[in-house]
């Protein structure tokens, strides 16, 4: 229903495509927020499993781990506690369920390590930091900067296997007497999880140490050239030269090929190094955990697997074409470096939510206003300025006043009187776009004046694991105490509104050091909102901007789960 008013000066209302536009570019940026950037591919090596693809690096694993403990079965696993059972739970992978006790999931983890040291998964420019740094190249079997012909090949194999022995001797501190796992033996890590995200725990030596070291014999595989059965290296291959752009293959050898990192066996020779390293994990975890042997009969053992499996074969070079190894006819394709199986960067789809949002909300409240105040008034500044243009406390859509033409005015749900006070119900829904949310809400609102209004509310917020075993899980419950201050924009469709939020957040599930129940703060603030006249009796209201912080865990290290959200609801009031 829309009502006739004859008012002096007044300005007709602008016709609603302008409107609907300003809405589309709206929920176009805030799409934007969740769609998937691509980044620069950046890692090292056999992939890391992710949330979008299984990992090389831990389906090799798995299966080694799995041999190992058929044939030593007194290599039992290892229980976790309930808050051990809550890291596992929010890890960035997939842990299979007959592995997924505290030593099988230690391994993954110290697998993991060698390409993440407790970044995100998902943050490919602070991946590209760890895997350029060159001092960490051993750690995957690639050269480093000063491995140049003709001894760069030697010279690197020495230095993957001088890291691989490195580890193993730490592995080894981690056993008991009897030569098996000792759970009171741990090292502290960095670890980044799905959702408690920077934590640092104490692991497991043994399995950690260990799950470092394969990681290195894995990548001897796929990051070099082999003799034709496979069991000696020839060439080892170069990254941080190739993604520095400079490098030449007579002095700095061949570089990185990702077609080399596959594990899906697309053709025998990736399907025989995949079975190989398979096969020098398992040898790896049965010489360490051999029972009744001492540290150095084990070490002796690992050595042999060393000359077995990562022994250098000389002759090939540049001139010869490296020998002929049919590994050097694979190329990088469209894609330069490794693959991390991860999220892509959400940085540059948050800013492109903000922009659009941005854009079409300053195009629709400043295209009326142009001429007084130029298109350049920022958007603040028109929300307090339509204060003043509101009617005035006891004015009516009925007073009668000198007409030059008329306009159409919207009817503002509830009361005819819009500055009496009205009592309402909110129902809405929220999603967030940088740590992955959405939540429900219901709750009451009491609109004071026109220009304030309180609200209570209480809402479900699940969060969402992106790249853990659980795709959604139950997050918080939020219950808080809203100021809303309003700007009624009397000739429009709409009004704008600024949101102010503060209440309890309280844990609904178990997160690493943060056990569920755990109870907080919760603040909210939504700088710009929206409130379409949808009919007599609700508002429909767009919150694109806004920001949440849940704060559930408040002792020990607090915990707090951040949200930039874009909200959709409905406020009803009666006549």
């Amino acid at each position: 229903m829309r009502k006739k008013l004859g008012c002096e000066g007044a300005t007709r209302l602008r016709p609603a495509r302008h409107n609907f536009a300003a809405a589309a570019l709206v929920g176009a940026g805030v799409l934007l927020g969740w769609l998937p950037w691509r980044g620069v591919p950046s890692a090292q090596a056999y992939k890391i499993a992710s949330g979008v693809s299984p990992g090389c690096h831990e389906t090799i694993t798995t299966d080694a781990l799995r041999a190992a403990r058929l044939q030593r079965p007194d290599a039992a696993p290892l229980p976790a506690d309930r808050n051990e059972r809550a890291l596992i739970g929010d890890l960035e992978f997939s842990v299979p369920s007959d592995l997924a006790d505290l030593g099988g999931a230690t391994l993954l983890i110290g697998v993991r390590d060698n390409d993440l040291k407790g970044r995100d998964s998902a943050d490919v420019s602070q991946l590209a930091l760890v895997h350029g740094d060159p001092a960490a190249q051993r750690e995957h079997c690639l050269r480093t900067l000063t491995d140049k012909e003709p001894d760069g090949s030697q010279n690197a194999v020495s230095s993957c296997r001088a890291f691989i022995l490195e580890r193993t001797a730490q592995a080894l501190d981690g056993l008991d007497v009897a030569g098996m796992p000792d759970v009171t033996k741990r090292t502290t890590i960095p670890l980044y999880l799905s959702l408690r995200h920077a934590v640092n725990p104490a692991l497991p030596t043994y399995y950690l140490r260990i799950g470092q070291a394969i990681h290195a014999i894995e990548d001897s595989f796929t990051h070099t050239y082999r003799t034709p059965d496979g069991m000696q290296i020839t060439t080892v291959l170069n990254w941080v030269n190739e993604a520095d752009g400079n490098l030449v293959e007579a002095m700095d050898g061949p570089p990185h090929v990702s077609e080399l990192d596959r594990c899906d066996d697309p053709d025998d020779l990736r399907l025989g190094k995949r079975q190989l390293a398979t096969a020098a994990a398992t040898e790896m975890l049965l010489a360490t955990l051999a029972p009744n042997q001492t540290n150095d009969q084990k070490m002796a053992a690992v050595g042999v697997i060393m000359d077995k499996y990562l022994s250098y074969s000389p002759g090939c070079n540049f001139a010869n074409g490296w020998c002929a190894a049919p590994e050097h006819a694979y190329t990088n394709g469209s894609a330069l470096g490794c693959e991390v199986a991860g999220p892509p960067s959400r940085g540059r789809g948050i800013a492109a939510a903000l922009l659009l949002a941005m854009f079409a909300l300053f195009a629709t409240f400043t295209r009326r206003r142009a001429r007084a105040g130029g298109a350049s008034v920022a958007l603040l500044a028109v929300f307090f300025v339509s204060l003043a243009a509101a009617p005035a406390r006891g004015e009516t859509a009925k007073t009668p006043v000198v007409e030059t033409h008329t306009a159409v005015v919207p009817v503002e749900p509830g009361p005819p009187d819009p500055a009496q006070r009205a009592f309402g119900v909110f129902l809405g829904g929220s999603g967030s776009i940088n740590h992955q949310a959405f939540s429900g809400s219901v709750g009451g609102r009491l609109r004071l004046t026109k220009i304030v209004m309180l609200g209570l509310d209480a809402e479900w917020n699940p969060w969402i694991a992106v790249n853990g075993m659980t795709t959604v899980r139950a997050g918080a419950f939020n219950g808080y105490g809203s100021l809303i201050l309003r700007a009624p924009l009397y000739y429009e469709k709409f009004n704008l509104r600024v949101t102010f939020s503060a209440g309890v957040s309280r844990l609904l599930i178990d997160l690493y050091g943060a056990p569920k129940g755990s109870t907080g703060i919760f603040v909210a603030f939504s700088p710009l909102g929206l409130e379409w006249k949808a009919a007599s009796t609700f508002y429909v209201i767009l919150n694109p901007l806004g920001i949440a912080v849940p704060v559930p865990q408040l002792k020990g290290v607090p915990f707090s789960y951040p949200q930039y959200r874009a909200t959709l609801g409905v406020e009803f009031y009666g006549g």
